[in-house]
């Protein structure tokens, strides 16, 4: 039975209400990735998009264990749903399970937004590079090009910016956070990393993988301030995550990696920058290393009496374990958030 839980969609005036935040400046060592794409460690990193922020937006100046650079500000809202929402109106003629000769990952559909659509679309992968997860990143591998016509059809005036955040119990981004030059070399980094999961190893290839939480918390951070995304006021910001575990907080020691944010500040920070998070995460119970412990804290339910960070954001939850057995189509999920986002105000919660 496919599972999904997507935030409201609110319709207002597109653009921001107080101006986009500034990101981290830091200056970070660089690393190899398996296609030798220069990266930058989670622990010190920015964001170049975010130079020319509001004056009034700060950080705490705080450091972790190794120097990384939080930010401070009210903690992220916990509350219940809006209300009253008032929604686009869309037409949807293809169906969203597999099966069907029409589900391709593709379909016709109308939203009727205006002036209020973003002309712009960027999309980070956040993705869980552990052992487990080789068969998400080449379906994703399989499927991308199938994204990337879907929102190349749909009526914006750029092409779309992709960028890639690998992690386990260490986070790396991809290109120093400068987005693919087309979606074919994303589809390669997918492949190779997808080979990479069978190393057991942390992403910049020092240590290995030797518990089941990963650092889901510092990869959303990094693409958070790491990306070099277009200005919030023409462009639709995601994050597509994917992970089959839980995470820890800031200070855990997993596999002798520290994880450097919290789960408050990666909230606050992707709200502040109105990124929406779409996570394809475990939700039956078949999580830990016994495949029989609930990981669904923090996607799909609370965690530690906080709202779950695709709501969040105003995004959304798929259950992974659906993509696995071919009751939900990944690239038919993703082009649909794409479109339910493209033309409505984003709320977080």
């Amino acid at each position: 039975m496919l599972s999904c839980v997507l935030a409201g969609v609110v319709l207002s005036a597109c653009g921001e209400s107080g101006g986009d935040t500034s990101g981290v400046s830091a200056t970070a060592p660089t690393t190899q990735s398996p296609t030798g794409a220069s990266t930058i460690d989670p622990s010190a990193t920015g964001s170049a998009s975010e130079a020319s922020s509001d004056a009034s937006d700060s950080t705490d100046g705080q450091t972790g264990s190794s120097g990384a650079v939080s930010t401070s500000g009210p903690q992220p809202t916990t509350g219940t749903d809006p209300t009253s929402t008032t929604s686009t109106t869309s037409t949807t003629t293809s169906p969203f399970t597999t099966g069907e000769d029409t589900d391709t990952g593709w379909w016709e559909t109308t939203t009727e937004g205006g002036d209020m659509c973003k002309v712009n679309i960027d999309i980070v992968f956040v993705m869980d590079v552990s052992t487990s997860m080789s068969a998400i990143l080449q379906k994703l591998a399989d499927e991308i090009l199938v994204v990337d016509q879907a929102i190349a059809a749909l009526d914006v005036e750029t092409q779309p910016s992709y960028g890639l955040v690998v992690f386990v119990d260490d986070a790396t981004i991809i290109n120093n956070g400068t987005p693919y030059a087309d979606a074919a070399s994303l589809q390669a980094d997918f492949i190779e990393w997808s080979t990479f999961t069978q190393s057991n190893s942390q992403t910049d290839g020092n240590g290995s993988n030797g518990d089941w939480p990963e650092n889901t918390i510092d990869g959303l951070y990094l693409a958070a301030y790491g990306f070099q995304w277009r200005p919030t006021e023409s462009t639709l910001r995601m994050i597509i995550h994917t992970t089959d575990d839980t995470f820890g907080d800031k200070g855990a020691n997993q596999s002798g990696e520290i994880v450097q944010h919290s789960y408050d500040e990666t909230v606050l920070g992707l709200q502040e920058r109105e990124i929406r998070v779409f996570s394809f995460v475990d939700n039956d119970m078949t999580g830990g290393p016994g495949n029989n412990e609930d990981v669904s804290m923090g996607f799909f339910t609370p965690y530690q009496g906080k709202t779950p960070i695709p709501q969040a954001t105003d995004g959304g939850a798929f259950n992974i374990n659906d993509v696995y057995e071919g009751q939900l189509s990944l690239s038919a999920a993703i082009n649909q958030s794409v479109e339910d986002s493209l033309c409505s105000q984003y709320i977080p919660m």
